[in-house]
């Protein structure tokens, strides 16, 4: 009996360890030491350029920021508002990447940052795609939820038709339908 416990103990013990990888410890250990990091960029004006805003949010990828993340908090107008309720509690100086971090989480909670996360995405992925008429009750859909106009839609629908070999993106059909009007 005992045999048998200390080899599941061994098996689970082989299991545990090959689910947390090293490639996980070493993301973690190096989003702590980033969240311990003070906010210079914020000390030497820098921050006023939104490429070195980009790259300085980016610094939280480790911390389970994704590229949309990096995009939406790494714009001067998102962070101006997160940095306004920062600096009521701490100066400029003392604020660290933690503080910066703390505030995106909390975006991310409110349901208008899931909403705007959602329709961007989609409006990417309705932009990526190749418009084609045998598809264009599915794309019709993602035009909806996006809030396009009825107008829109019908030109779309309309170019589709006339071209049914079509091999452009929605994008670039909605480029060519802008350049007409």
């Amino acid at each position: 009996m005992k045999k048998i416990l200390f080899v599941a103990a061994m098996f689970l013990a082989i299991v545990v360890q090959a689910q947390h990888s090293p490639s996980e410890d070493n993301a973690n250990e190096t989003c702590e030491m980033q969240l311990n990091e003070k906010l210079n960029f914020m000390l030497d004006g820098s921050f006023a350029n939104e490429n070195v805003l980009f790259k300085e949010i980016a610094k939280l990828r480790p911390c389970g920021l994704d590229e949309f993340d990096v995009n939406f908090f790494g714009n001067m107008d998102v962070f101006n508002t997160m940095l306004a309720r920062i600096s009521k509690e701490k100066k400029v100086e003392q604020m660290t990447f933690n503080d910066l971090y703390i505030e995106i989480v909390k975006f991310k909670k409110a349901d208008v940052y899931k909403e705007i996360r959602e329709v961007t995405i989609a409006s990417e992925r309705l932009g990526e795609t190749v418009g084609n008429i045998e598809n264009w009750s599915q794309d019709l859909t993602l035009f909806e939820n996006l809030g396009a106009s009825q107008d829109v839609i019908n030109k779309v629908y309309d170019y589709l038709k006339a071209h049914p070999d079509n091999k452009k993106t929605y994008k670039e059909i909605l480029g060519l339908l802008k350049k007409q009007s």
